[in-house]
């Protein structure tokens, strides 16, 4: 749960940085410091500590709760848990101006608005990549068919630079592909050297670029798929043919042995890529993104790229 938590904090543009000098206090984590807490913005400043209480048979006590006001460090403090807390131990924390509490049924309400919102759902339906709109075109993958790529761009940071103060930001995810490449590089004399590559095609931004396969968001929290228009999908011809400038390489040519030695030429010469005879294994993808309404309009945000998509009347950019 304590990765629910922090996915749907994140999710709902809670940055979390790790918090320092907080020791250990049982029965409470630390997720993390928050600047900024849209669900809190009228009750606290800045910088905020996030616990969670995780799910137990008993309620938390009064001397569990003295013992979390002691060891916690000062500032403001918001508590999201799981447990309920004894009348005392309820009143002890609502007594002190800087903790905000969150009770397991707020909690669930919490959750609850955001599966309604759409942040996120409550199953996982077959993907549908026939349907481009968004009301339609939105369906949750079997988590282990689906590579989710991790989000570059930092959301508060986007807003800030553009001089945002706030945006409604609904988080959802933007089909992709990872093709991983089975073929040859070719040198100028004709020599052949194997290799396996991983490259993502990315259809919102007409890009094709090599993939790093460690690049994956572990225990992505569900969220709907917005799917690309076909017309942005590159054909298995095009697809072929854009492999070539991706993964030919240039390379230090070796020159011929002299007396015993080997003597390298500084002169780079062109592995080309075999396109045609390569191997294309499709693996569905997602790229983390936001739907954002701003000024009246709703854009899609990219997560890796900053740049931001109009929609149309059937929701496709």
């Amino acid at each position: 749960m304590d990765d629910t938590v922090g996915d749907l904090l994140y999710l709902r543009g809670v940055r979390l940085t790790q918090a320092v000098n907080v020791v250990e206090i049982v029965g409470f984590r630390c997720l993390g410091v928050a600047e900024k807490i849209p669900e809190l913005e009228d009750n606290t400043g800045s910088f905020v500590h996030v616990w969670h209480v995780p799910r137990a048979i008993l309620p938390v006590s009064v001397a569990e709760a003295e013992r979390w006001i002691v060891d916690a460090p000062n500032g403001a403090h918001w508590i999201l848990s799981e447990r309920e807390f004894e009348e005392q131990a309820r009143e002890l924390l609502s007594s002190n101006l800087k903790i905000e509490f969150w009770s397991p049924d707020v909690l669930s309400r919490w959750i609850g608005e955001a599966i309604l919102r759409g942040d996120i759902v409550a199953k996982i339906p077959q993907i549908e990549v026939d349907k481009p709109s968004i009301e339609e075109n939105s369906s949750i993958p079997k988590p282990n068919k689906l590579v989710i790529l991790p989000a570059i761009v930092d959301l508060d940071e986007w807003c800030i630079q553009r001089g945002i103060e706030y945006v409604d930001a609904k988080p959802i995810l933007l089909q992709a592909r990872i093709w991983n490449i089975t073929g040859a590089l070719v040198s100028p004399e004709g020599d052949r050297e194997e290799g396996n590559w991983s490259v993502l095609e990315d259809p919102w931004a007409d890009r094709l670029q090599p993939y790093d396969s460690e690049q994956i968001l572990h225990n992505p929290p569900s969220l709907r798929i917005i799917n690309a228009a076909e017309n942005k999908w590159l054909s298995d011809g095009d697809l072929r043919v854009m492999l070539v400038g991706v993964l030919e390489t240039r390379r230090q040519k070796q020159g011929d042995s002299v007396e015993g030695s080997s003597v390298r030429s500084t002169m780079l010469e062109r592995w080309t890529f075999d396109s045609e005879g390569a191997i294309l294994e499709e693996i569905p993808s997602a790229i983390p993104g936001w739907l954002i309404d701003h000024e009246g309009g709703i854009e899609l945000l990219h997560s890796r790229n900053g740049r931001t998509y109009e929609l149309n009347s059937s929701g496709v950019p």
